[in-house]
């Protein structure tokens, strides 16, 4: 019995009657076991979990409930500043929420403080949803005095509230970052290498923080960039320079390495780095568990990964095993009308990969399709 059918046959065999499921869940039939048993052995189809574990709370979570907590008593004393924020229309978890990120708030001056900047926001033509939404996201806003001029720059760089609110969910101190010390020279030096305002501005809503560095950082790593071939007038170019000054020079080094013990050139490296800089994100288990996979278990000659390093991009559980493997069970069930490359079934949407191959195990029966909410019933 194949492994696909043990697998649905343990899952019918929970329940007679028809069992439905998402045909994102249908794939996940092929992948039951934990990362760590993929990489060491794949006997096991099952793992159990101790439901008194699962309810244990790690001492991270344990400190944020207990933060929560104190939140929770702050909130129900009579501060002006809380009663301030809920006449102004905040929910109790909301101004809980300001209290965790910005406690200052919980003492700061109505009148002279929270009313003028408010008011400020509202002048410069933000909704009421959309102060909320900033303030929540930078709190620190509300005591600084130079707001207008802040806003403003980076309105004109972004485009519009929505983008600079999105910005400042992802870096809640970018608005009091230094614009003449830090900001302004880091832009210079990326107009200089050509980098379009749009990229500029793509770059700071992606990963705010890039622009926070010292402009000496910025500089290293656009040097790097340029050793590792990527020229500046290359599409990749404000791509990999993301990538450089947010990972160390040991990171990258560590990465080359990793590559390179599983049979890779220097030369491959480095074409792979052009081509997709975010390889140089993954950790050595993931990029090693990737590469492992593709050889060993999808049978992928090195020379096809190296010319299609795309592959690592993708997640090893959510697409590239599920998918795999349900092009697997359709192969040995002589389902396939001819031989298909792994990439061009990697790449598919989902909606054309389910069209295009669960249609295949709809047809033979091995699962009949109902609704019209992409539900697949096993039957």
């Amino acid at each position: 019995m194949f492994l696909v059918q043990k697998r649905l046959f343990c899952l019918l065999s929970c329940n007679k009657s028809t069992v439905h499921v998402s045909s994102y869940q249908l794939c996940s039939l092929f992948s039951f076991s934990t990362a760590e048993e993929h990489s060491s052995n794949h006997g096991s189809n099952f793992t159990l979990v101790d439901p008194l574990e699962s309810c244990e709370l790690s001492s991270k979570e344990a400190a944020k409930r207990a933060k929560d907590r104190i939140c929770e008593k702050e909130l129900s004393s009579s501060s002006p500043s809380i009663e301030f924020f809920k006449q102004s229309g905040w929910s109790d978890p909301l101004v809980m929420k300001l209290l965790q990120r910005e406690p200052r708030l919980l003492r700061a001056n109505v009148e002279t403080i929270l009313k003028p900047r408010m008011r400020y926001l509202q002048d410069m033509g933000f909704s009421d949803t959309e102060i909320v939404q900033l303030v929540s996201s930078c709190p620190c806003l509300l005591y600084l005095r130079d707001i207008q001029p802040r806003i403003d720059f980076w309105r004109s760089l972004l485009g519009s509230n929505e983008m600079l609110i999105k910005a400042c969910r992802r870096n809640m101190f970018l608005l009091a970052s230094s614009l003449a010390r830090k900001i302004e020279p880091n832009i210079s030096l990326l107009r200089e290498c050509g980098i379009s305002e749009q990229h500029i501005a793509q770059m700071v809503v992606r990963l705010p923080s890039f622009l926070c560095h010292t402009e000496k950082c910025i500089k290293e790593a656009i040097k790097h960039v340029e050793e590792l071939g990527v020229s500046r007038d290359c599409k990749k170019f404000p791509h990999a320079l993301l990538t450089v000054v947010t990972l160390s020079r040991s990171r990258h080094d560590d990465t080359f390495a990793t590559l390179i013990s599983y049979g890779w050139s220097q030369p491959d490296c480095v074409a792979a780095f052009r081509k997709h800089p975010s390889i140089w994100s993954l950790s050595k288990k993931t990029l090693c568990d990737k590469m492992t996979f593709l050889m060993k278990e999808a049978g992928c000659e090195l020379t096809y990964i190296i010319c299609r390093p795309v592959l690592l991009t993708y997640s090893l559980e959510k697409r590239l095993r599920p998918r795999y493997e349900v092009l697997n069970f359709l192969d040995q069930n002589k389902l396939l009308d001819k031989g298909h490359d792994l990439l061009s079934v990697i790449l598919l949407s989902e909606e054309k990969f389910r069209n295009k191959f669960l249609f295949l195990l709809r047809k033979e029966k091995f699962i009949s399709v109902q609704g019209k909410h992409d539900v697949v019933a096993v039957t």
